[in-house]
């Protein structure tokens, strides 16, 4: 791993990306380096949840796929 690549990363919780803040309306811009490199776009869906304390937004696309293995894995389960 490269200098510049540890001075990326946080101790395990993933890969710094810079900051934000909230504006006025109350909302946040996400990194233009975090956007490009997750793919974001204008009108992406997000799910915001709350985790001690943290915030996490999780892309609508990868709950769909998430719930949709759970419930084949509950199916499989009552086979």
């Amino acid at each position: 791993m490269s200098k510049k690549q540890k001075n990326n990363h946080f101790d395990g919780w993933g890969e710094f990306h810079g900051s934000a803040s909230i504006g006025e309306r109350g909302q946040v811009v996400i990194p233009k380096k975090l956007r490009d490199s997750l793919k974001l776009n204008k009108g992406d869906n997000f799910f915001v949840m709350e985790k001690d304390g943290a915030i996490v937004l999780f892309p609508t696309e990868l709950m769909e796929l998430f719930v949709s293995d759970l419930t084949k894995k509950i199916k499989d389960l009552k086979k």
